[in-house]
């Protein structure tokens, strides 16, 4: 957490000189319960529902409308495995965490009332209190929101969004040759191993001119 502050007062300090407008939002909310989309020997993993909390950056981009989000949650959970014979593991609490930038589109622009979609890409991680190490995946968030301004510094946002931690799900490699030509190709593919979602409140500070 404390890395986690230092990253943000550092980016605070750089971007509110040299751009003319930089937001600061805080928020919390509640995260809906889910599970695993796969199971592990007949069990799926589960994950209890409750209060999220986090920070995010937006920093004005050169494309009108849009600006550039920093962004960290964490969420404290139960997770249990159920459905198998076995038992995978026993009920245990476990931290979870998104840190994403990514992309937030105004739908209106400079409307007292800003309704937008925001767009981010970056890592989850989850801390289990068993596990031996923690466990990171490449993460996407996708969202929709409003803000409304009650002066020219304070607002306030309220916001739903899926949080998608990705796992790698294969890729792969080949040539040909032959008599129309020759070429070579790649493919990457992705799924989401939870599907997960927040809905979330609070307040936007504008700093900078």
């Amino acid at each position: 957490m404390q890395r986690l502050i230092l990253l943000f007062s550092v980016l605070l300090m750089g971007t509110t000189s040299a751009l003319a407008q930089v937001e600061l939002n805080v928020y919390g909310g509640y995260v809906p319960s889910s599970k695993s989309q796969y199971t592990y020997y007949g069990n799926r993993v589960y994950f209890d529902d409750g209060a999220n909390f986090g920070v995010a950056l937006d920093i004005d981009a050169p494309v009108p409308g849009t600006q550039i989000e920093i962004s960290y949650m964490h969420f404290s959970t139960t997770i249990s495995s159920r459905g198998g014979i076995d038992v995978l593991f026993d009920p245990q609490k476990a931290n979870i965490e998104y840190y994403q930038i990514g992309v937030l589109k105004s739908f209106i622009e400079d409307a007292p009332v800003d309704p937008y979609g925001l767009f981010t890409l970056g890592a989850s991680r989850m801390d289990a209190e068993t596990a031996t190490s923690d466990y990171w995946n490449f993460a996407m968030n996708l969202g929709l929101g409003l803000k409304y301004f009650i002066n020219d510094r304070v607002g306030i946002r309220v916001q739903a969004r899926l949080l998608l931690p990705m796992y790698f799900a294969g890729g792969g490699f080949g040539c040909s040759i032959g008599t129309g030509g020759s070429g070579c190709g790649t493919g990457l593919s992705f799924g989401s191993e939870v599907i997960q979602g927040d809905f979330t409140g609070g307040l936007v500070f504008k700093l900078g001119s």
